[in-house]
């Protein structure tokens, strides 16, 4: 401890109070614990503590949560800065060809890649970034006593602005060489409103023994043995802080009864089960009413969280599909598809013409028919399908009729055509002209008996059409 005494010495006592500066009192240092020294100062995300497993997010070549995450042409995903360093690394190795890109190959499965291409390296889909940025982290400072946790992306500004436990230097006026200011690390939730040293020394108010407003805290709660405390259980306001848990284990050992609403909130404490009664009757306790709907509450929470943890689960195997290259196609309206399911690139274009083909039939088969649908009830509906079912089944049974008809009079013409050649080669083959008169009348005969054949049939056709009809 450095003691400056002060010019005047009738006002030792004041000067003692106002110049001594503890300069031993260190802030506690950490791996991973992040200070503030200057205003262009960054935390480390590397060093970053994660709640949960984040194996399925994790960079191949360093083993964690992806830092600005690029993607390959090949579908493999890699931190930034440890692809660029293997590029650096493999043009290192070959010779020096002059150009300023770096290019190389992918370290899992060897494909060319050129960083100057936009189509070989580019920023992974945002889907992804912000899956790895929403990951739940423990704050830089935990180990210093920070319990602060929360996704990635607000961990920066946590630690920059609002942490108490980050470094920053002390920046308090010391008054005992003409103003000076101090520049030691402390922690930010030590530092002085007033803009006075964290340093300075002053007694404690129950025991006077000599602190700083760094080691307060920890005197108060660990050492001070003045610094009284009240018992809940047993209303003793003579237990020392640093052992008041202790106390309170062996209240509970000689018999004191606690509410079971003390959970959520209530103070009582009973020395038997008699009290206790006596205290849950009638509306002597709310909390206690209250209790059932707070276990409900969250027997409902525990439900949703391992509904969640589920649901994580499978989002996180497709994470690492996604993440090893067996998925592409992200951010698009068609589903996803797996690298290498097609042998060429025409073969995918025909699958997404065809998808776009069979979406446009679809838009046009519903404009087109839902409205007519949408016009009748199911009744109507019903009865529109049944009317158009008999009229089919008419039709059909038209049609068979009709076929039905035509195969007899195409053999009647045939019989009838016959008939007719055959009366001609034998009326000129035998009498001549006098045969070719006589024969006359009979073929004038045979058309008129085909024209009535015709007539009948018409009529008949009709007629049985009619009467089906009917």
């Amino acid at each position: 401890m450095s003691e400056l005494s002060s010019s005047n010495s009738s006002d030792g006592s004041e000067s003692q109070s106002i110049n001594d500066y503890d300069d031993s009192v260190e802030i506690k240092s950490y791996a991973t614990s992040f200070d503030l020294l200057t205003s262009e100062s960054r935390p480390d995300l590397r060093n970053t503590k994660y709640k949960s497993s984040t194996d399925h997010l994790n960079c191949p070549i360093c083993q964690q949560p992806f830092m600005e995450p690029l993607t390959t042409i090949c579908g493999h995903t890699f931190c930034k800065e440890c692809i660029y360093e293997c590029l650096k690394m493999a043009k290192s190795n070959q010779q020096s060809s002059g150009s300023d890109s770096l290019s190389g190959y992918c370290p899992l499965d060897r494909t060319p890649i050129d960083s100057a291409n936009i189509n070989d390296l580019f920023p992974t889909p945002l889907l992804i970034s912000n899956l790895i940025d929403d990951l739940k982290v423990y704050c830089l400072n935990h180990e210093r006593g920070c319990e602060w946790d929360g996704s990635r992306w607000e961990l920066e500004r946590h630690v920059l602005i609002d942490c108490g436990f980050t470094g920053v230097k002390c920046g308090g006026v010391r008054y005992e060489n003409k103003n000076a200011v101090c520049q030691l690390l402390i922690e930010r939730r030590f530092a002085d409103e007033n803009h006075g040293c964290s340093h300075q020394v002053f007694q404690c108010n129950f025991c006077n023994q000599e602190l700083t407003k760094m080691t307060e805290s920890d005197h108060l709660e660990n050492e001070c043995l003045f610094n009284y405390q009240t018992c809940e259980l047993c209303s003793n306001d003579m237990i020392p802080l640093k052992n008041l848990s202790k106390h309170q284990e062996n209240c509970s050992k000689i018999g004191m009864v606690k509410c079971p609403a003390h959970e959520i909130g209530c103070k009582w404490v009973g020395s038997n089960e008699t009290s206790l009664e006596i205290h849950q009757q009638g509306n002597n306790c709310q909390l206690s009413h209250f209790l059932p709907y707070y276990h409900k509450i969250n027997d409902k929470v525990d439900s949703l969280t391992e509904e969640n943890r589920f649901l994580q689960k499978q989002i996180n195997k497709i994470l690492d599909s996604i993440v090893q290259g067996k998925i592409t196609n992200l951010g698009y309206n068609e589903s996803i598809e797996e690298i290498n399911k097609f042998k060429t690139i025409e073969d995918q274009d025909k699958l997404l013409y065809l998808n776009f083909e069979i979406d446009r039939l679809k838009f046009e088969f519903n404009e087109k028919i839902m409205p007519f649908i949408n016009k009748h009830t199911m009744n109507e509906q019903e009865t529109v399908i049944n009317n158009l079912t008999h009229d089919n089944f008419m039709m059909k049974e038209d049609l068979n009729l009709q076929r039905v008809l035509i195969n007899s009079l195409r053999k009647q013409l045939q019989f009838l055509l016959f008939s007719r050649n055959s009366a001609r080669t034998g009326a000129f083959g035998t009498g001549g002209m006098v045969g070719s008169m006589g024969a006359a009348p009979n073929v004038l005969l045979m058309d008129d008996v085909a024209n009535e054949l015709l007539e009948a049939s018409s009529r008949s056709s009709s007629e049985e059409r009619l009467n089906l009809k009917l």
